[in-house]
Parts: structure tokens; C-alpha cells; sequence
């Protein structure tokens, strides 16, 4: 018994994440519209400026165990509903915990959880290039078919009524500021554009990022990615996926240590077996508070310098176009 208490202490969820069924997302009303987008199971989705003309969508939590996603999410609405950023000239749409069920089993100690309720990849339930694929020791599941999730049925149908000109996914398990495509080695048609956005951000919040095409800098290829589905099937042409975290990359020293090349492997796939319980959480999260910090603060910094760059980007090229 007493082994057993010791190891319940050592695997426990340092108290400055939270526990996300926990949050009263209504103290954040007085600056942002919070709706429920599904019922079963429950997800919110926030609307902050929902008259400005610029259209962003941000998706934090498609992998349960990358807890530092849904964490950045929400530092980033609570500076934004404390006047810390200027977002007037853009409306934001922002899923803070896509796979909240698998969340909470996170959060009570399965830190190696990656999957949905349904045991379903979220991040490959998607129909851009689907393929239907199982390997539950890889933690990888398509699901039997396309949008077979609650989850990814309404990001789909949100895409399509909304229509943002911009889409990020916030991930972690890896340092990358990538761009379409996961499904093939091709560049998309805009690959410069979507690059100088990337490489601004890179410069100034992650110097030590893989950047680029998100295929060649993983080394495999992933079918049915919610990045892909909404650049090639809904038309948002600077479509991102950031991985925001791994724990051989020391972000804050701008130190990068030379394993992380042997370790690419979200869109990241790890056997069950690869890590033990405590490995996984200090894979895909910073377990410091002082790391936590500067983390979520980076990346919520880094989140509005790529909305205030795509905006720009795409003003001149209206102006282009009527010249």
C-alpha cells in the first residue's frame, strides 16, 4: 500500500495544469462569445471579435496527452481578455481541448494517452487523402471511415460555415513549424508564402524549430490530417500545424540537442511501450513551472505574431490584385 501511495505522489499532475472539465470558460464572457460546439462530448468553441473582416482558427488539444496545447490555448484567451494583445482586427475562433473525455484520463495519470474515447486519432479522421489504418501499438487509428468522430465532424462543419483565412494546430511531442502537406513529399502552391510567415516566426520564438514541409520533417507520411483536410478541402491557404514542445529541445537556452533527429516520430507516433507513464508526460510537456511559463507565454506570443503576419500577407495581396 505504501508503494502504491508513493507511486500515485510521483505520477501526479503538477498543480499548475489544469483540470479542464474544471473551467468556467463563462469568467472570459465579458471579451469572447462562449457556445457550445458539441454536446457528447463537450467541447466549446470561443469567438472573440466576431465582426472583424481577418478569420482565424485556432485547434488546441487533438492529442490528449500533448497537455501544453489546451494550457497555451487558454493562457493565450486569458491575456487576450486581459488586454495583453491588440486583436481588433481579427476575428479568432478557438478550440481550446478537442478530445476533452481523453483529457481528463490524462490528467488522472494515463499520461501516455494519445487517442480519442473511441480509440480513434483525431489527427487521422479527417477525408484529405484518407486511408483507413490501425495500429493501436503505434496509438494510431484512422477510425473505420472519414469523420466517424463527434470531434472531427465539427471541425469539419465549423470549416465549412466559417471559413477562415487562416488555420493553426497546436501540437506538441516535437520543435516544428510546419506546412502542408502530412499526405505527400509535394510542396503546396503557395509553399514561398506559407515560408515567410514560418521563418519570421522561427527567428523570433523558435530558432531551433524543423521547419517546413510537414511530411519531409517527420519522415513519414500522415493521411487525414485536420491541416491538410482544411488547406486542400476547405481552401484555407495558410494552414499551419506548430509542435510547440519536446523535451530534448531546450527552447528557452535556444540549446538543441542532436537526439531529437533520431526521435521524429500530432502527427507524432510513439509505441506504447517506448516510454514508461512519467517518460510520456516529460515527452509531450514541460514539467517545470518555470519552463510552463515561458512556454505558454512564447507561444501565445508566437499564435499572434502569426495571425498579425497572415493578415498582412493576405491585405497585400487584395491590394496586389487591384492594382
Amino acid at each position: 500500500m505504501f508503494i502504491l501511495l508513493l507511486l500515485n505522489i510521483s505520477f501526479a499532475l503538477p498543480d499548475f495544469y489544469h483540470q479542464f472539465d474544471s473551467i468556467n470558460l463563462n469568467q472570459y464572457s465579458n471579451c469572447a462569445k462562449i457556445e457550445t460546439l458539441i454536446e457528447d462530448p463537450k467541447v466549446d468553441i470561443i469567438t472573440i471579435n466576431e465582426n472583424a473582416k481577418f478569420k482565424a482558427f485556432l485547434m488546441f488539444g487533438e492529442h490528449a496527452r500533448e497537455l501544453i496545447s489546451p494550457e497555451t490555448g487558454l493562457h493565450l484567451l486569458d491575456s487576450i481578455c486581459n488586454n495583453k494583445y491588440d486583436v481588433s482586427k481579427y476575428q479568432i475562433k478557438m478550440v481550446l481541448n478537442l478530445n476533452p473525455l481523453s483529457r481528463m484520463r490524462v490528467e488522472n495519470g494515463e499520461y501516455c494517452l494519445r487517442l480519442n474515447e473511441n480509440n480513434v486519432d483525431l489527427n487521422r479522421n479527417y477525408d484529405a487523402h484518407f486511408k483507413q489504418y490501425t495500429d493501436m501499438e503505434m496509438q494510431t487509428n484512422s477510425g473505420p471511415e472519414p469523420f466517424s468522430e463527434p470531434e472531427t465532424k465539427a471541425v469539419r462543419d465549423l470549416l465549412k460555415s466559417y471559413k477562415p483565412n487562416m488555420f493553426l494546430s497546436i501540437h506538441s511531442g516535437s520543435a516544428g513549424l510546419f506546412t502542408p502537406h502530412a499526405y505527400s513529399m509535394e510542396e503546396p502552391q503557395n509553399y514561398e508564402e506559407l515560408m515567410k510567415v514560418l521563418n519570421v516566426i522561427r527567428e523570433d520564438h523558435c530558432p531551433m524549430c524543423e521547419t517546413g514541409l510537414s511530411s519531409k520533417n517527420v519522415g513519414y507520411l500522415a493521411f487525414g490530417s485536420a491541416m491538410d483536410y482544411a488547406y486542400d478541402e476547405i481552401g484555407i491557404k495558410n494552414s499551419y500545424l506548430f509542435e510547440i514542445y519536446h523535451k530534448d529541445v531546450n527552447m528557452i537556452n535556444d540549446l538543441r540537442v542532436e537526439s531529437i533527429k533520431k526521435q521524429k516520430r500530432s502527427f507524432l507516433e510513439l509505441k506504447d511501450d517506448d516510454l514508461s507513464n512519467q517518460e510520456c508526460f516529460d515527452y509531450f510537456n514541460p514539467k517545470e513551472k518555470e519552463q510552463y511559463d515561458w512556454y505558454t507565454q512564447n507561444w501565445s506570443d508566437a499564435i499572434i505574431k502569426t495571425l498579425s503576419l497572415v493578415e498582412s500577407q493576405q491585405n497585400d495581396e487584395i491590394i496586389l490584385a487591384h492594382n
